[in-house]
This record gives C-alpha cells, sequence and structure tokens, in this order.
C-alpha cells in the first residue's frame, strides 16, 4: 500500500475525518503531531513509500490494534498505487467480488486469482503478528496487482526487503501463495457411510473429506461436525488429517433411516468481499476473515437387527460331512437368499440375515451313499448370531437295493411262489447272531425275483436275514435262514436255493396162498385092556409102538404148518382191507 504523508497531512490526521453512516463505518486515524512518530496504520511494518519518504507507506493490515476501517476487523489494501484509506471519506460494503482488475496492471486477473487472495486473507488475514500480516498483504499484491508489485516484482521485492520487516514476512507469503493455489475454494463436501444397508445395533463409519474445486486437492485441518437422526442422536466432530481426510462412526439405534449431516464450516471465504471507497482515487480495502461453509448429507437404511444360523451336518453314526451344499429361501417369494457348502468340519454358518422364516433346502449331500433330507423350516431371531444358534441336520444313509432270487438247487431253474420274510438282525446272550424282528414278505414271481427297498443305520452296512416260510409247488422248505448285509447306496443279491420234493413208492401187496385142508385124522385104535401087572416088553411089542408114534408126529407137524399158514393168511387179508365204520 502507498501512503503519502506531509506534516501537513499529520496535523490533519488529528481529526475525525467521517462518521458512520448506515451500513458502514468511518475510517478514524489516531491523532499525531507533526513531529511524532508515523501513524499506526495496523499489524505490519512502517516502510518507505515507492518515492522513498521514509516510514510514509506500510506492509500490512489496516485495523486494531491501530487504524480502523471496518469496526474490528483486519482489512488490506487492494490498489497500491492510489491514495490511502485517509482520503476515502468513508467505506461502504462490503461487496462480494468474484471478478478483479488490477489497478496497477489495468488487466482482469483470472477467477482463480480472486479465490486465491481470498483464501489468504479469509484464512491468515484476521491477525496481530506483523510477519503474518505482512505476508498477507504481499501475497494479496501478488493475486491482485501483478506487475511490479508482484511477490517478485521490483516493489514486490523492495517492501519485503526493508531491514525492518522480518523475513519471516516472505517465507510465510511464498507459504500461503502455493496453499491457496493448492486449497483455495469453493469447497465441496464428500461423505460416504461405510454400507448403504444395516440393522439395528451397528456400528456404522462415514468417511468425510473436503475438496478444492479448483485444484481437486483434499484439503487437510478441516474440522467437520457431524450429526444423525432418524435412527438415534449421535453428535461428533473431526479434523481432516495430512491427506485431507477423516472419518466418524456412529451406532444405529430404531430401525428406519438414518440422515448422516456434516457440516464443514470456518473455510477460507472464496470470493472478495471488499469495501468501496466514497472517493474513487482512495485504495478499494479487503475485508479479512471471511469464511465459507460446506456441507454434505447421506442417509443408511437401517432394518431390523439381523440374525444367523449354523449348520452341523453329520450322518447316523455321528460323523461329520463336508461339502453338503445348501439354500435358505424365502418362502414369500421363493428366492434363494443364501447358500453355500459345509467345510471340513461339516459346518455351514448362515449370518447377516432378516429375522423371520426360512426354508432349509439341501441340494447336495456331498457323496453318494447319504440321501437328501426333506426340506425344513428355520426362525432367524433378531439380533442372534449364527454361532448362538446351530442346527444339526442328519444326513440318512441311501436304502440298499435288495434283489432275492429263488432256484432250484439242482438246475439254476428261478422258482415262482416261494415266500421269503425279511427279518432284522439280533444278538442273543451268547453274542450270537440270529433273525429278529420281522420286516417284510416277499413273493418271488415269475422270473423267481423280488426287490426290496432296505433302511441302512451303518456306514459298512445293516445285516439282514432272508428266511423261507413258503417253498414253491413241489419243493421242500428251505429252513436255514441267510445272512446278508445291505450297504448304503448298493444292491444286494441274496440267493435262496430249493430241492424239490421226493416222488413216493405205492406199498407192495403180498401173493394170496389157498387155504388148505388139513389130512383126516383116523380114529385111534382101541388099545385092549392091559392085564394087571407087567410084563416086560418083546420086540414085536417095541416095532407096533415105533410106528405108532411116528404116525402122530407127523399128523402133530401138518396141523401146525396149516394153522401157522392161516393165520398169516388172515393177518394179510386185514391189512389190505380198510377197516369200516
Amino acid at each position: 500500500m502507498r501512503t503519502r504523508t506531509t506534516p501537513r497531512i499529520v496535523r490533519l490526521l488529528s481529526t475525525v475525518v467521517a462518521a458512520g453512516v448506515a451500513g458502514t463505518l468511518a475510517w478514524m486515524p489516531t491523532a499525531q503531531a507533526a513531529d511524532a512518530k508515523p501513524l499506526d496504520f495496523g499489524p505490519g511494518y512502517a516502510i518507505p513509500d515507492s518515492d522513498g519518504n521514509a516510514a510514509t507507506s506500510h506492509i500490512g493490515a489496516y485495523g486494531p490494534p491501530g487504524i480502523k476501517v471496518w469496526g474490528d476487523s483486519e482489512t488490506y489494501c487492494a490498489d497500491p498505487e492510489r491514495k490511502g484509506p485517509q482520503a476515502a471519506g468513508g467505506y461502504t460494503g462490503p461487496k462480494t467480488v468474484t471478478h478483479w482488475t488490477s489497478s496497477e496492471t489495468s488487466q482482469a486477473v483470472p477467477d482463480s486469482h480472486v479465490a486465491y487472495a481470498s483464501y489468504v486473507i479469509g484464512k491468515y488475514g484476521q491477525t496481530q503478528s506483523d510477519e503474518q500480516a505482512a505476508a498477507v498483504d504481499a501475497a494479496t499484491y501478488e493475486f491482485l496487482a501483478g506487475g511490479k508489485y508482484a511477490i517478485n516484482g521490483s516493489r514486490g521485492k523492495q517492501r519485503l526487503g526493508y531491514p525492518n520487516v522480518s523475513p519471516t514476512a516472505r517465507t510465510l507469503a511464498e507459504g500461503y501463495i502455493a496453499e491457496a493455489k493448492k486449497c483455495a475454494g469453493p469447497y465441496t463436501l464428500h461423505i460416504k457411510p461405510s454400507v448403504e444397508t444395516t440393522t439395528t445395533g451397528k456400528k456404522v463409519s462415514v468417511a468425510v473429506e473436503v475438496t478444492a474445486s479448483l485444484s481437486g486437492a483434499k484439503v487437510p485441518g478441516v474440522k467437520i461436525d457431524l450429526s444423525e437422526t432418524g435412527s438415534g442422536t449421535a453428535r461428533g466432530s473431526v479434523t481432516t488429517g495430512k491427506d485431507g481426510s477423516a472419518s466418524w462412526q456412529f451406532t444405529t439405534g430404531t430401525a428406519g433411516e438414518a440422515t448422516v449431516k456434516a457440516t464443514a464450516s470456518g473455510l477460507p471465504g472464496s470470493q472478495l468481499k471488499v469495501l468501496e471507497p466514497r472517493d474513487a482515487s482512495a485504495q478499494r480495502m479487503l475485508l479479512a476473515g471471511d469464511t465459507t461453509a460446506a456441507e454434505g448429507t447421506t442417509k443408511v437404511k437401517v432394518t431390523p437387527a439381523t440374525g444367523g444360523v449354523e449348520i452341523h451336518k453329520t450322518d447316523p453314526g455321528k460323523d461329520t460331512m463336508a461339502g453338503a451344499s445348501f439354500q435358505l429361501i424365502d418362502p414369500a417369494s421363493g428366492k434363494t437368499v443364501a447358500e453355500g457348502r459345509t467345510n471340513a468340519a461339516g459346518i455351514l454358518a448362515f449370518e447377516n440375515l432378516a429375522p423371520g422364516t426360512y426354508r432349509l433346502h439341501e441340494t447336495d449331500s456331498g457323496d453318494t451313499i447319504h440321501a437328501l433330507v426333506p426340506d425344513q423350516d428355520i426362525v432367524i431371531t433378531e439380533g442372534q448370531s449364527a454361532k448362538a444358534h446351530p442346527i444339526t441336520v442328519v444326513d440318512p444313509f441311501k436304502d440298499a437295493d435288495l434283489l432275492v432270487k429263488k432256484i432250484d438247487k439242482s438246475t439254476g431253474k428261478a422258482l415262482a411262489g416261494a415266500v421269503i420274510e425279511i427279518d432284522s438282525d439280533t444278538v442273543d446272550a451268547a453274542g450270537k447272531h440270529q433273525p429278529g424282528k420281522k420286516i417284510a414278505e416277499l413273493t418271488t414271481g415269475a422270473d423267481g425275483t423280488a426287490k426290496l427297498k432296505l433302511g441302512v443305520d451303518l456306514k459298512a452296512g445293516t445285516r439282514y436275514w432272508a428266511k423261507e416260510t413258503k417253498a414253491p409247488t413241489h419243493y421242500q422248505l428251505n429252513k436255514t435262514p441267510s445272512p446278508f448285509t445291505a450297504k448304503p447306496g448298493e444292491q444286494v443279491a441274496v440267493t435262496v436255493e430249493n430241492t424239490p420234493v421226493p416222488p413216493t413208492t405205492p406199498p407192495t401187496t403180498p401173493p394170496t396162498t389157498p387155504p388148505t385142508t388139513p389130512p383126516h385124522r383116523p380114529d385111534k385104535p382101541k388099545t385092549p385092556d392091559t392085564p394087571g401087572g407087567a410084563l416086560a416088553h418083546t420086540g414085536a411089542d417095541t416095532t407096533a409102538w415105533a410106528l405108532g408114534g411116528a404116525t402122530a408126529l407127523l399128523l402133530a407137524g401138518g396141523g401146525a404148518l396149516w394153522a401157522t399158514r392161516r393165520r398169516q393168511k388172515t393177518a394179510a387179508e386185514d391189512e389190505t382191507t380198510e377197516p369200516q365204520e
């Protein structure tokens, strides 16, 4: 800024120049004697003007603790070659501008420079630091005046190079210029939740960042206030880090829609706030400390807390089953909401399910020996995790296919009409296997076979017995039960043999013997009376007695033979003659 101050002017400055009017404040310099020290304009340094008049110019701000141009706000000169604020006759405004023409070069400056200058004045201009105020003044001339007043222009270097000006001022000014080119507004606040839909009682992270529209860069060090409504009443604030981003977290309350609002207030203004002098020959002044804000809103759908279920897959032998496939189906829509396979431990967990009833449908048992279980309903409870809701699903072994064959033992001919009883196996007290409870009864068909599905309880198979209860016609009953083992998913064949019934031989009838007539037995001759007393027998007497005895023996033997044959004939007739009732 350039201010030409003569002793006469100094004396005039002891008087209040202007009064406040509606919407304005007058510039009110402090009274100063002609031989007093240079006028205290505000934070910064008194420097020679461009003509070399000592302490007649100023690099820094106009305002407290020096003269006031606009209340307690610091202001900065925008036109280095025009008259100082004392010639303004007061100021009006502030007026927001987005376009600027340099009074030094008479050229329109890029609109981005307007935003850069606004950034520097807005963020760093409201200060009591001499170095900082001088740096803001130098950076403002870089963007709005240009020419020799640019920071590396002849006058720009001169102003920062005076011995009483701290070298820090130039360092700060260069930093402000670089920062403004990166971080000047307008600004956009980006807010993104970690999820678009969640459930009650869940934590939701919200990522926030503020970007500078001109450069696209994320702005660090920005404080952002956040609030959540609709599901809860969370409040909080974060500050963006060096990478220009920050994260905030809240916990959902009731089901519905959570609205998260983020506000970054206090951002450096991106438009100049200009105080216009009533006298156009005086400098325009730029109001420091202007701020702007950026806002962003996002919504998260909150549903009732989810639940889960953990499926434990086993077989009847309690062996775990890996690789079994299941689906959870929404009965209302018929759509599959989740699916998966059991792991090596036979476990499959379904999480994050909306409360309600689902149908559990098995699509693959994972092997060839187990059958699928029927569908079953599963109720998912709000807030109950899968770990807290285990269920065991037992896949039965597949039935075995029994084929009974009935054949002739000698010829192998298939035999129809045999009745075969299938019994379970039982073990007696001595540990001996034997037929148990009747399971089924089969009758062989024309091909000599019968079929049956048999349940299997063990992976190694289940023992059964085949027992014939009725033999085919003309065959003897096979009274020996046949044990067999039915294995899951396999066919088992049992062959039962039969032996024909032997033919019956009719009894033989003995020949009939004709009746015999016993010979006539002559009367025994009468023996003469023997005189009393015995005489000795002579030889003649002996011969007669011998002949008589032989004849008697012959007759007795013939009679006995006839009687014997008669009895045999009678017995034979009795055997061949049926008794009469």
